[in-house]
Parts: C-alpha cells; structure tokens; sequence
C-alpha cells in the first residue's frame, strides 16, 4: 500500500530539520563505514584504564568488535593496525580478563589470538591488544602495610609517620593533618598522564605529532573513594580527624581532585577524547525532592546499618558534576550491575571486608573462624544456637567448615559475586543495563565521537538510566539450567556482595521454603538397591527425586505448623534430627548410607544460610533464639561470643536514647523488633512484625507492630497511608504476601495480552501453577513496600502493598 503523498514529504523534509530539532540517533552501521574510510582510522591507539572490570571490559570487547568490522570492509596497509592498551590493578585480573579475551576470540574465530611477546595479543584481524598494571589505589608512604596491622600496629605506624617528618605526635591535630594532605597529594601525582608518557616513549605509539584516540577510564573512582581509602580515613582519624566530620571528607576530595587535575592534562595534551564510566553510588535508587534533596530508596550495602552508600551518593553526584565542568565525559551508570561472567561449580570469595573484620578479631585473640579457613573461600559451618538476648559473655569459635560450592555463580566487577535469584531480582528492580550496552556507548564515542544529532553526553554527562537492553540480561537468566538453579533446594539464593542484609535474609527465607518442600517430598525409596556408592552424587539425586514448591502450596500451609517444620530444618545438628521432617530406614548398608549423605547435603544447605552472613531467628517457649555464624549482616558484626547480639542491641539502645534497656521494657521491645524485621533476620516465627519506621533514631511507639492473628496484620496493612514505606518480617507476613502473588498469577488471561502487564512476570510449570521463583518473588516484595527504582512508570512493575483490596463501598443509586 503506497504511503499517501503528504507523509512522504513530510519525511522527506525531515532531512533538513536543523539538529536541535532531530529525535532519532545516527545509525551505527553507517557511520562506521563512514569513518573506516578515513586512512587515518587504523593509525589509532585507546587506552581503557581499568579494562579488565565489568563496563571497562566489555568496553575493550566492543572496540575489537567494531575495527574488526570496520577492517573487514576497508583493509589497511599491513603495517597499519590499531591498539588497545588495557589495565588492570593487578596480573590477576589481566589474567582473569585475557581468558575471557581467549574464549570470546574462540568463539568469533575458532582460533586463539596471537601473542606478541612482551607486548600483549594481536587479534584475528590484526588489532593489537596490550595489557599493563595499573591502580591509582593511595599508598601513603610509611603506611604500606596500615590494613594488615592490628589496632595497636596501625597507632604505632601513623606515630612513626609524624615522627619521621619533625613533628610532635602529641601537637596540634590540625598540623598532623595538614602533613597527611600533603603526602596523600604528592603521593597521587600524575598517574594517568605519566603512564601514558611512558606507553609512548616505550612503544613509539602514537607518532610523534599524534594524540591517542581516546582515553575511557573504567575505574570506579566514587566507589575508590567510598570503600578503597579505609587505610586513609582510619590513618585521619588517628592523626586526630573527628569521625564523620569534614577532615576525612576533604582528604577523599583532595585525592580525587588531584585525580580530574591530571585527567584534565590528558584531555589537554595527549588525548583527542577522555570519557569516565562513573555511578550514581546507589544504581539511580534514590528519589529527589522538589528543591532537589534526594532521598536514598534502596541501599544496597552489606549491612541494613551501613551508613556510608548514601554519603558515597552525594559525593558520587559532586564529582560527576566536577569531572564535567572541567571537560572530561562522564558516563553515569545509574542503572548498572553488570553480569560479567557465570562460573559453574564454583565457590564463590569471602567478602574481603568481613575477612578483614575476622582476621582483625584473630590478632586480637578472638578467632573465630580457623586461621587457614580466612585465605579460603566462603565455608559453610554448623552454626551457633543463640538466645537472642540471655546470653553469658563467652567467646565462641566455629570448627572447620566445607567449602560453599555454587552451581552457577554471577561475577558482577567491583560489585563481587552473586546468586542467580540475587541478581534476578536486582535487575527486576533496579531496571539494570548490561555491561555490554554500557562499553558499546563508551566505544562508539571512543571511536566515532558523539552522536551530532543526539548527543549521548550533553554537557559532558550522559545519565544512563533504565533501559530497554536489559532484556539480554533476562534472556540469559532465563536459560534453562540458570533457572532451574533458583528453584532447586541446595543452593543458597543469596551472597554477602552487593545486597541489603535485608534482601539478603528474604531472599534466604524463600530458600528455606524450597528446601523444606523438596525435603518432604522427597523420594528416597527411589535409591536403587546395591547402589554404588563411590558414583553416587546425593546432590544431584535430591534435586532429581523432589518436586518444585508452587505458590499454592505454601499458600495454603498455616504458619504455626509452618514455623515448627522450619524450625527442625534450621536447628538441626545432624542428620538424625532430620527425621520428624524426612524419615527412611532400610537394612540394605549402602541404601542407608545413600541415604545418610543425601540429609548430610540439606544439613549443609540450612547451615549455609548464617554462615553467609544471614542470622535466623526461631521462637521457642516464647523466647526468640537465633542460629547464626561468623558473621551477622542484621547488626554487621563478627559473632565473637555468645551475647553478641544482646550486647550490640543493649548498647545501640543506649547510645541512641540516653539510658540503657530495662528489663521487660516496652521501648526496647519495638527497638528489637524493628532491628529483626528492617535489617534482615531470617525471621521463622509465626508472627507478623509490620514496620513503618525508616530508622532505628525514631520514635518506634506505633511504628512497629507485633501480630499473632493474620485478621489483624491484613486490616493493620489496609489502613498504611498509601505509597509510604513499611516493611514486614514473621510467617503470618509472608504467607499474606505469597498468598497474594498467588492470586495475581491465577489472575493471568493470555486473552488480554499485554494488559496481563506485572502479572505475566510470574512462571508456572508444565500443569499451570505458579512456581515460586525468589529473583521474582523478592522482586514483587521490593515493588510492594515502596522501594522499586522511581521511573515515573514503575506501576508496571506491580503495585505498592500486599496486593489487599478493601471492598468497595457501593456507590449511591
């Protein structure tokens, strides 16, 4: 059908639209032949500091890819091929970055690239790819080893320091501080400029004459800022900075200031191009006000009382806003997370805060964990069993543990590892972009220079926020094997990177609930007799010879009998405590010992739950007790001894109201409970602990509520002011919540396409009925108490609350 004739001309006079006026971007295809046809082209030389982390990589992966195409379409002189320097800190994650550069060569070229010795890797297509060390990490002098020393230590070197410079440690403090300034700025230096003045005197690239191409630095300077100067603000506060005050401030400031003022001589001087892949500090989560305050949504940091993401927030967004007033292109990744690797059957790093955390309580006497298990990676132990708060003041140590080992483990860069159900439900959430998208943009400005019609980088700053090409992220997770990991019963859902103690312990909760369906419904008769023992994989087996739980099924169970089920799984010591739950006997030996090694497995899967950091908590005789390991992300603590909680909790109470808790008292009631449901226990009673209190420092009288009956919870949940924030813990809370999801699966009508919208997001199975998937389920809990990333469209995601409609009153006649 012909277009009628006024259409056509009105797109044919689109053409000559002036730039301001243009919406569409230019096509990528075409501007690169466009600009492959420039002699000049291949005569190129990127440099990626930080190359081999998630956005920094993939950027690399892209830049190879487009002069691959690019010189297939125009070959150059055979002696005119471009370069890509690469750096990483350390020649580990070189090596960690060349084996991914192997396989995707593999995969493009069926052939490894060539190595050029002392220089790098020429690919297929001819572009060398060189690789150095690189960290713009402070090292103090005097101070090298300031992380590894004991408290006693660290005081020793910082008085070694001052003395070694004339002055008095016992002087003014502001005087100790001004030396310290002045030894972190000298220290900084020039080291992006100096190291590519030394690339180019070692290499003789570029001629002489000539600038690099462009300069992309993948170093996530605010998270630098934020997490890798602890050596830094400790040594400040030694010298006499006030804790939280701007001394230490204004040292991460100087450091990084040092840092633009070179980058700012590169673009001046050497480069024709410098871009900064940079963040927002919290993924975009964070709302803002009409006079422009923000408000932190979501924080994602290792403990529920971490107060440094929202100060690493405000110090991201001044020095974006820095970085591009002084010239420098700022890519800000307001929605990034990255998958840049799955690792299948592997056992995933401590986190290297808490392994500092544990090995400073070892110099101190108090180990906690053995020695050799803190170079190892994460361990699952059998677990302490606690009263919450009647404890003795009696130091505690875990024995030899087993290595935690993960079907299928998701490396995100600087963010660290996580589960499948983790990173599931962070991209529903936070509506992430994929690293790919992200070097892709870093490599066409790189390569191509801004888009002329439809700059991606107006005023020097690019916002990139949610997106579209996050479905590549969700085509990967939704592959077959990586799902059915999130629905199998062994695996643990969640890991001590990147995630609020919180998530962390309802994303576990749910992994409880599998693990207890699949145990009941496990079939052991199945052992086959005279089964050999040396092949016999009791994992594997388990998984095999148990069925999914559904919505429904855990919708219709009642949350008393719930609780004392959940309670023998998460309180077992052995394998024959195991037995009110699972019970087989057979005469055949090896049956039995099949048997035997199958429970030992789920006993492995409860314990793993606190020995990641997730403390559970049970009611017995109406006291709460706790199963926790090393260390609790709820309080972020090493559990040293066994008043731990109790003695934290106390002397929180204290600090925050001036005199300490009273037996029986009411106010510290609430105050516990508001530390159980808002900062993540595994809370398995059968309660409902409803919160609408954002912080401990408030008044909780008639923010945090107990329920025993689930009529009372629903008609507490109804009367909320809507959109405000609340957040739940307890049994009765999170069957009223699966219960909901359950009756908004059911709601699914393929008839109406589209309109289905958030509930299309819930799969079934191969009969029709719901499965509880905990990436999406979590994702629902987000979305329900009001801590979906704010899109302005984020009610397609679902709805604010436990999906509870009152009845509606019937309007007048």
């Amino acid at each position: 059908m012909e277009a009628p004739r006024s259409m056509l001309s009105q797109a044919a006079g689109s053409a000559e639209r002036p730039a301001a006026e243009r919406f569409k971007r230019r096509r990528l295809g075409p501007q690169l032949l466009e600009r492959a046809a420039d002699p000049d082209f291949p005569d190129q030389v990127l440099v990626v500091f930080g190359g081999t982390g998630a956005v920094g990589g993939a950027a690399v992966l892209q830049m190879l890819s487009l002069f691959e195409e690019a010189l297939r379409c125009r070959a150059p002189a055979a002696e005119v091929r471009p370069r890509i320097l690469l750096t990483g800190r350390t020649h580990s994650e070189i090596r960690q970055f060349t084996r991914l550069l192997f396989d995707v060569h593999r995969r493009d070229h069926h052939r490894l690239p060539e190595r050029v010795e002392g220089v790098g890797y020429r690919t297929a297509s001819g572009v060398l790819v060189e690789m150095d060390t690189f960290s713009v990490d402070p090292r103090i002098p005097g101070l090298e080893e300031f992380d590894r020393l004991d408290r006693g230590g660290r005081e020793q070197a910082v008085r070694r320091l001052v003395e070694g410079h004339g002055l008095d440690p016992e002087g003014p403090a502001a005087v100790r501080l001004a030396l310290f300034e002045r030894l972190l700025t000298e220290q900084v230096g020039h080291p992006f400029s100096g190291f590519l003045a030394r690339y180019r005197t070692a290499r003789g690239r570029p001629a002489p004459g000539r600038r690099f191409g462009a300069v992309v630095v993948g170093i996530p300077l605010a998270s630098i800022a934020a997490y890798r100067l602890p050596q830094v603000e400790e040594a400040a506060l030694l010298l006499g900075a006030t804790p939280g005050g701007t001394g230490v401030e204004r040292l991460k400031e100087l450091y990084l200031a040092a840092l633009q003022s070179d980058l700012v001589e590169v673009r001046e001087r050497l480069a024709d191009e410098v871009l900064a892949a940079h963040t927002t500090g919290v993924g975009g989560m964070y709302d803002e006000g009409p006079e422009g305050r923000r408000t932190i949504r979501l924080g994602f940091a290792h403990s529920a009382l971490d107060r440094k993401l929202a100060d690493k927030q405000a110090f991201a967004s001044r020095l974006a806003a820095s970085y591009a007033a002084a010239g420098i292109k700022m890519l800000v990744t307001a929605a990034a997370i990255g998958v840049d690797g799955v690792l299948i059957r592997h056992s995933p790093p401590m986190n290297p805060a808490i392994r500092r955390r544990l090995q400073d309580r070892a110099k101190e006497g108090l180990e906690v964990i053995p020695r050799a298990d803190l170079r190892q990676r994460l361990k699952v132990y059998r677990p302490h069993r606690l009263d919450l708060l009647d404890e003795p003041h009696q130091p505690v140590k875990l024995e030899h543990g087993r290595p935690l080992v993960l079907d299928y483990t998701l490396r995100s860069g600087e963010n660290g590892y996580f589960t499948v159900s983790n990173t599931d439900a962070l991209y529903r959430v936070m509506r992430v972009t994929s690293a790919s998208e992200l070097g892709l943009l870093l490599a066409r400005v790189a390569l191509l220079g801004d888009d002329p019609d439809r700059p991606a980088f107006p005023g020097n700053t690019c916002y990139y926020s949610e997106t579209d090409y996050s479905r590549q992220v969700f085509d990967l997770l939704g592959q077959p094997q990586l799902r059915r990991s999130q629905t199998r019963g062994l695996q643990p859902k969640a890991l001590q990177d990147l995630g609020s103690a919180k998530h962390q312990a309802e994303l576990h909760t749910l992994g409880l609930l599998i693990l207890l369906q699949r145990l009941k419904s496990l079939h052991l008769d199945e052992i086959p007799a005279h089964v050999d023992l040396a092949r016999f994989d009791p994992e594997a087996y388990f998984e095999s010879h148990s069925r999914a739980l559904t919505l429904e099924q855990v919708a219709r169970r009642d949350p008393a009998g719930l609780a004392r089920e959940l309670e023998v799984l998460a309180t077992a010591r052995a394998e024959d405590d195991l037995r009110p739950l699972k019970s087989f006997f057979q005469a055949d030996p090896d049956r039995q010992e099949a048997a035997r090694r199958i429970l030992r497995a789920v006993l492995q899967a409860a314990w793993a739950v606190p020995a990641i950091g997730s403390p559970i908590l049970i009611e017995r005789d109406g006291r709460r007790r706790v199963v926790a390991g090393c260390y609790a992300a709820s309080i972020d603590r090493i559990v040293t001894h066994r008043d731990t909680f109790a003695i934290h909790l106390r002397r929180r109470f204290a600090s925050l109201r001036g005199f300490p808790p009273a037996p029986g008292d009411a106010e510290f009631e609430r105050f516990v409970e508001f530390h159980v449901a808002n900062n993540g226990f595994v809370d398995l009673r059968p309660v409902a602990v409803l919160v609408t209190a954002r912080s401990d420092e408030e008044e909780l009288d008639g923010k945090v509520r107990v329920f025993r009956r689930e009529a009372e919870f629903v008609d507490a949940l109804r009367a909320l002011p809507p959109y405000g924030y609340f957040t739940t813990s307890g049994l009765v809370a999170l069957l009223v919540r699966l219960r909901g999801l359950s009756s908004l699966a059911h709601q699914l009508d393929l008839t109406l396409g589209s309109a289905n919208e958030y509930r299309a997001h819930l799969p079934f199975d191969d009969r029709g009925r719901p499965l509880l998937v905990p990436g999406v389920v979590e994702a629902f809990r987000m979305v329900s108490e009001g801590l979906e990333k704010n899109t302005g469209l984020e009610r397609l995601d679902g709805r604010w609350g436990y999906y509870l409609d009152a009845p509606l009153d019937t309007p007048p006649g």
